[in-house]
């Protein structure tokens, strides 16, 4: 990207939060009011876990064929060294099994796959099955559970990870993961001292996660993240923080997953990281998101855009990337918004000034652009809207008279700079079509948006609009493609290996 060093967006340009604070101010001068949800809107919140009755393809009960006569039979009178001489040792091929029963480890248990030089592959790890074979980590010296690094075509299915310290299951620098009837959990009430990330692919490629249950993760039940070619599919997700994360990836299909009583249900994210790795191409479809209305329980995060800032009651969630397709999903009973797309400009007002010059070089942009939101079943959104992030815009819809509060929220901050002319300095022109924000057929809900992107903004800032209605910003955007992955050297995704699901099948012959 093409950025002017000598130009660069000045922080006052951007000013966002002064003017909505001062029109908030304003219009609290005629009354006010509060709303809070409790832990989970209402929802019982299970002391312990118990998997639940309406998983994908009755995952808990799923008979797990591993061993074989030349697996590795890991010993479980000594878990933690057994498993550790195995990750060690492992060799091309080899196959790993975790015996059936409840085991408390000690340690981290790390298969690194270039320790011996050069780098292996074909390595399954494997368990009786996710409610029979049970890795207890609650007094482990080590911060992970399992640590996977720097290895080609990993599969890991049959097991549960509970109570990490860190991450339950995380990948790293792998070409082919395989995650499958795979559970992670944090036990008890939602809490921020539970582990940051349940099952966590990050900088890997031909990642496929199905068939899992997360729970209980103070960051998010699975995330993938900085990686490509992802399928993300039949999992439940409970009680997180974010239930299902796609974060700086690109060509990832997130379907068929349950996502519920989390804060934020599925987030689409596109974080400054500043490592040239930024995301596009994501399709959202066929998910049944409900009552993600849990408290925020996120650690404090020096990144702004971090899920510690999600607003609890929100369905979906797409922050400052490009291209992802949200379709045909059902979401419904959320405190908050059933859909939010927003610029970077929410969680930072400077995200375009000096301090993101860096990054913007690197790659990355604050903005959102080929956003088609369309098809969606959306039901009872924003009966009692929070959040620390949105309290401002929460009293500026609520507190005036000619407003109402919406259920799909596009913040519009970033469209309006970039259609004015501020965002140039940045290689940002105004938008064309196939750039838009399009919402299409939601059903009844309200959209809104605080800065019309259609409104000039002026030297100081965007300039404060707010609308809603039930047909803004109506407009469609070409399908994106399915994406794809390689394992093994077979392919998966949706209209691959899955054609029997809703939105895989064939087309017919005519």
């Amino acid at each position: 990207m093409k950025v002017d060093k000598n130009n660069f967006v000045d922080v006052p340009a951007i000013r966002l939060l002064a003017p909505l604070a001062l029109a908030v101010s304003l219009a609290a001068c005629g009354g006010g009011g509060s709303s809070s949800g409790g832990a989970n809107g209402g929802a019982e919140n299970p002391v312990g876990y118990q998997f639940p009755q309406d998983m994908p393809a009755d995952v808990p009960q799923q008979e797990i064929a591993c061993g074989g006569d030349d697996a590795i039979m890991l010993d479980a009178n000594n878990i933690t060294d057994s498993a550790k001489i195995a990750f060690l040792d492992a060799q091309d091929g080899d196959v790993i099994v975790f015996p059936k029963g409840r085991f408390d480890l000690n340690d981290t248990l790390t298969l690194d796959g270039e320790l011996g030089g050069a780098r292996i592959a074909d390595i399954t790890i494997c368990g009786q099955g996710m409610d029979k074979t049970i890795l207890d980590f609650s007094n482990s010296v080590g911060d992970d559970g399992l640590f996977i690094t720097n290895i080609n075509d990993v599969e890991v299915y049959g097991l549960a990870v509970v109570e990490a310290a860190n991450n339950a299951i995380k990948f790293q620098h792998a070409d082919g993961v395989r995650i499958n009837y795979t559970a992670t959990v944090w036990q008890g009430e939602p809490d921020k001292g539970n582990g940051a990330y349940g099952l966590y692919p990050v900088e890997s490629s031909n990642v496929l996660v199905e068939n899992s249950y997360v729970r209980g993760s103070a960051d998010a039940g699975v995330y993938v993240g900085q990686s490509q070619n992802i399928v993300v599919r039949n999992n439940v997700a409970e009680y997180n923080v974010a239930g299902i994360e796609i974060e700086n990836s690109t060509g990832a299909d997130m379907y068929n997953n349950i996502a519920r009583f989390n804060t934020g249900g599925l987030l689409v994210f596109d974080l400054p990281i500043g490592n040239g790795t930024y995301g596009s191409g994501v399709r959202v479809f066929g998910n049944t998101v409900t009552e993600n209305n849990t408290k925020n329980f996120a650690n404090s995060s020096s990144n702004p855009g971090g899920v510690h800032i999600v607003p609890p009651g929100t369905g979906v969630i797409v922050l400052s990337t490009d291209d992802v397709e949200i379709f045909d999903n059902e979401i419904a009973d959320h405190d908050t918004l059933a859909v939010a797309v927003t610029s970077f400009f929410i969680a930072d007002e400077n995200a375009a000034g000096p301090d993101y010059q860096t990054i913007i070089e690197d790659g990355w942009l604050p903005i959102v652009r080929n956003i088609h939101v369309h098809d969606n079943a959306i039901t009872n959104a924003g009966a009692a809207p929070n959040g620390a992030l949105i309290q401002d815009m929460i009293m500026l819809f609520t507190l005036n008279p000619d407003l109402q509060w919406p259920g799909i929220l596009y913040d519009g901050a970033g469209e309006q700079l970039a259609n004015t002319g501020a965002l140039m300095p940045l290689g940002v022109g105004p938008y064309e079509d196939a750039q838009k924000v399009c919402f299409q057929n939601n059903g009844d809900t309200l959209i809104g948006y605080p800065y019309d992107p259609a409104t000039a903004a002026t030297m100081s800032g965007p300039t404060l609009s707010p609308t809603e209605g039930m047909d803004l910003l109506d407009c469609s955007q070409p399908a994106l493609p399915a994406a794809t992955l390689t394992f093994k050297g077979e392919q998966f995704g949706c209209g691959v290996d899955d054609t029997t699901s809703e939105h895989c099948k064939p087309a017919p012959v005519i």
